[in-house]
């Protein structure tokens, strides 16, 4: 059950008693003033201490947990099918294992007739020694017209890089920039004269600023310039740079002309080559895919077709059930989930082991939300050590996550909570005679089944009352949060077991 759900549980009792406390405080209403006469009368001391009971608030520790009950199941899965030599729809010769064996990574676990996928290698072979034939006739030299050709490819690209190497574009913008340069130093000359001449007081404020403002154009005009020069010269050095390739790609033409192949001959046929190595590459794995390995440590769990027959996809399927390792899934009810995070420690129980404990953590908590008949659920992935390979798949398993631990902290007995009109609290000792017990709304932390932490309300040493199973006499639960003190808004009287004298019960 969640933690909430206990919260509930220990909120709401059974009417039961309450209604037995109405009618008891129906009766005394009647009495009147013989009510307390009658109490004593009927109700010993004795019996009175045995329903009520005073605790006092202590300091300790406090975990809270949320329950839950998940499935074992195996951290790996694998399936292996012969996919990769699907194309020769072979039957399978030979099954190494049956369901149940535990296998090593590496070891073989079935074949299937190879026969086909040999003769894809053969026939793959052959397509390659057929394409290096044809680079062998692609190898052949060039004429005397082509090589002529290639020669003046190679004189037309060397006047183009001359031509690039000689722009007059660089010079001019050489030429911008130097002039620029002057200017931006005749400025620079002509605004020291007028600043000295306005610091003298020779010119005006209008003349100074002309000055300053011819500078900034002037420097601006420079900055210009240069930043021209710098384009003009990286565009030229492009030019260049691409009439370079352009001649050394003629070059080689001309060089591969005369040792003899035509290179985009030599090229396709080269390519052909590389294709017919990659078929033969392919075959070549399909027919070592005949054989199927384990690709890890684990136990064969499916086994999906028979010796003779053709591999369907899924053929074997293992996984590591067998291992240390294994995964519980669990579902988390919506009031709990919150609390629930990755790392947090958790315990297994299973009624196949009642006396075993197993422990683990939690590994993951799913995003999306399952809701089944209108309840909302969460699924958490959570790990577990197989102790001695005990658990099984399918496994039922009951799971105890612990959401953490509080040292040192106020605490009271679960019993000790009450409600009154919405509210948590305690009822503790008063100081007035007539009534000495009130009601003390507290803020609760920690909520475990048989303790609660109290944040706010209390002190270390309160004495609080705790209601004990004679209390509830007559009700399948003896304790938990009510609607107040049996029967009335409070204790009053002349004492409570425990408090100097007899109880007394008042009605509202």
């Amino acid at each position: 059950m969640a933690e909430t759900d206990k919260k509930k549980a220990l909120l709401f009792k059974t009417r039961s008693s309450k209604k037995r406390i109405v009618l008891a405080c129906l009766a005394i209403v009647l009495i009147g003033g013989g009510g307390v006469f009658g109490y004593k009368t009927f109700t010993t001391p004795q019996k009175a201490q045995a329903a009520f009971q005073m605790e006092a608030v202590k300091r300790g520790d406090i975990s809270e947990t949320v329950l839950a009950s998940g499935t074992v199941q195996a951290s790996k899965r694998t399936s292996l099918s012969f996919s990769d030599a699907e194309e020769a729809k072979d039957a399978v010769s030979a099954i190494q294992v049956k369901i149940g064996d535990q296998v090593k990574t590496g070891q073989v676990l079935a074949t299937m007739d190879d026969s086909v996928a040999k003769i894809q290698v053969t026939n793959a072979k052959a397509n390659l020694l057929s394409a290096q034939a044809k680079l062998e006739d692609a190898q052949k030299r060039k004429s005397a017209a082509e090589i002529s050709t290639l020669q003046a490819n190679v004189n037309q690209a060397k006047a183009e890089l001359d031509m690039a190497k000689e722009s007059i574009d660089v010079q001019k913008a050489a030429n911008e920039e130097a002039k620029a340069k002057a200017s931006l130093a005749n400025a620079e000359k002509t605004f020291a004269s007028q600043k000295a001449l306005f610091e003298a007081g020779a010119i005006s404020k209008t003349e100074y600023d002309s000055a300053q403002t011819s500078l900034d154009q002037a420097q601006r005009d420079h900055n210009t310039a240069v930043l021209s020069a710098s384009q003009t010269k990286g565009q030229s050095q492009s030019k260049v740079e691409q009439a370079q390739a352009a001649y050394q790609t003629a070059i080689e033409a001309l060089n591969e002309a005369h040792e003899g192949p035509d290179s985009a001959t030599v090229l396709t046929a080269k390519a052909a080559v590389e294709q017919a190595k990659t078929q033969l590459q392919q075959a070549q794995k399909a027919l070592k895919a005949v054989t199927l390995i384990a690709p890890m440590d684990g136990v064969i769990v499916q086994l999906n077709g028979n010796v003779g027959e053709i591999p369907a996809s899924d053929f074997i399927i293992m996984d590591n059930s067998n291992s240390g390792d294994l995964e519980v899934l669990a579902e988390i009810s919506q009031s709990d989930i919150g609390k629930v995070k990755e790392g947090l420690n958790v315990f297994f129980t299973t009624s196949s082991y009642t006396d075993q404990k197993f422990s683990g953590k939690v590994k993951l908590v799913y995003p999306e939300a399952k809701t089944n008949s209108g309840v909302t659920t969460y699924d958490v992935l959570l790990s577990v050590t197989n102790k001695e390979g005990m658990l099984k798949i399918g496994m039922n398993m009951n799971v105890t996550i612990e959401i953490g631990t509080h040292q040192n902290v106020l605490l009271v007995s679960a019993q000790a909570l009450q409600t009154r009109n919405g509210e948590d609290g305690v009822y503790l000792t008063h100081s007035e005679a007539n009534r000495p017990y009130r009601f003390q709304p507290v803020k609760i932390g920690y909520f475990a089944s048989d303790k609660v932490e109290i944040m706010e309300g209390l002190k270390e040493g309160d004495r609080v009352v705790i209601l004990t199973n004679t209390a509830t006499s007559g009700s399948s639960q003896n304790s938990g949060r009510m609607g107040g003190m049996p029967g009335m808004g409070g204790l009053g009287g002349g004492g409570f077991p425990g408090g100097g004298g007899a109880v007394q019960i008042r009605g509202r």
